[in-house]
């Protein structure tokens, strides 16, 4: 009779707490509210594009009694920002969403982000089961401060003169060292700031391209250096080359104005490369308006915070219970789970050193510096 008091207890016991739970994250999240509203504003800075502002004033419209106050700036930028106004003892940002390689990188080692798991309250945001893979990615090595919420299949590896090439020739990066392509090949310069950083983490730490393709690429096959992507377009839509690598955008301004380039997305045999983005998301230390970070946060990575991401962003947010048919070429540009890729906004990629050094070493080898 004992034994069966003792089990009727235990099992009323965790009946309570189980229906007590969605009471718990209420009460926090309502509380969080009101305190974010009494705040009156958060801090968020973003990269400077316009689909990254537009993505994030989305917030406006579902908080309107929290002002958002968004600062568009690079994260490079961002971060000098933030060291500089902490060493005048200034504490002005809540939020960071964009780049990952400088609040990974410089923002961690200074103490300037906080665990960002701290903030979610909502269930649906800390679920990680409605993610990618069922699970939360993060692009810091703690996997604690600079979350990934963003990860679309990217193809602008390489962009190609439409009348000088045929797509079908290239189905490897290997085929790119066939001596027809030697001096007709351009590339921004991957040691330049803000340049070919995930670019060349999937080159290096692709299994089937590494090193090896990497200084016969620059060693060989006389590829023309360039500091400004915008002549890079222009040397390529004029038929000075051929093909280029990592020049981003700038080829979708060109295809606009009618000019013959387009990414080269048949190269399918090294696996595909994986990105961020602009869409990572960081909690600022000692942030100014806590509460209505927290509450930014909450709905930026909700579903419908990462639904608006996608439509002004045109990029494919990793929560997988919302829609991907909105996106462009969206079976072309959205991971499978069971997807073969690169996904270089992860730590394991961190390291752009190794890239660098091979590249430098390449360059040496064909007398250029």
């Amino acid at each position: 009779m004992r034994a069966l008091f003792i089990l009727l207890s235990l099992f009323l016991a965790t009946t309570h707490a189980l229906a007590g739970e969605p009471k718990n994250w209420q009460a926090e999240w309502e509380n969080t509210l009101k305190a974010a509203k009494a705040e009156g504003e958060v801090s968020v800075f973003c990269e400077p594009t316009l689909e990254a502002q537009n993505s994030l004033m989305e917030f406006q419209k579902a908080y309107p009694e929290i002002r958002l106050r968004l600062g568009p700036v690079g994260a490079r930028d961002f971060g000098s920002l933030v060291l500089a106004e902490r060493r005048a003892g200034k504490y002005l940002a809540d939020v960071f969403s964009g780049g990952t390689t400088t609040p990974a990188q410089v923002l961690i080692p200074a103490q300037a982000l906080e665990p960002i798991r701290s903030a979610f309250i909502l269930p649906e945001v800390v679920d990680e089961s409605l993610w990618f893979r069922k699970r939360f990615h993060f692009a810091d090595k703690e996997r604690q401060y600079v979350f990934l919420s963003d990860g679309t299949i990217v193809s602008d590896l390489v962009t190609y003169n439409t009348r000088l090439v045929r797509p079908e020739e290239l189905r490897s990066l290997w085929d790119f060292l066939h001596p027809k392509w030697k001096g007709k090949m351009a590339a921004y310069d991957p040691r330049l700031p803000g340049g070919a950083s995930n670019n060349m983490r999937f080159l290096y730490y692709n299994p089937r391209l590494g090193p090896k393709f990497i200084h016969r690429l620059f060693s060989e096959m006389e590829v023309a250096l360039a500091s400004d992507r915008r002549q890079i377009m222009d040397w390529l839509a004029s038929g000075k080359y051929a093909l280029a690598f990592f020049v981003g955008r700038e080829v979708d301004t060109a295809k606009r104005q009618g000019l013959p380039v387009d990414e080269l997305t048949s190269v399918k045999d090294d696996g595909f490369m994986l990105t961020s983005g602009a869409g990572s998301v960081a909690l600022i230390s000692r942030a100014p308006h806590p509460n209505a970070a927290k509450v930014f946060i909450n709905w930026f990575l909700s579903r419908g915070g990462q639904m608006a991401w996608q439509r002004h962003s045109d990029r494919s947010s990793l929560r997988t219970d919302i829609p991907k048919d909105s996106i462009t070429n969206w079976k072309e540009r959205v991971p499978r789970e069971e997807g073969d890729y690169i996904f270089t906004n992860l730590p394991e990629y961190d390291d752009l050193k190794p890239g660098r050094k091979t590249f430098e070493e390449a360059l040496r080898q064909a007398g250029k510096r």
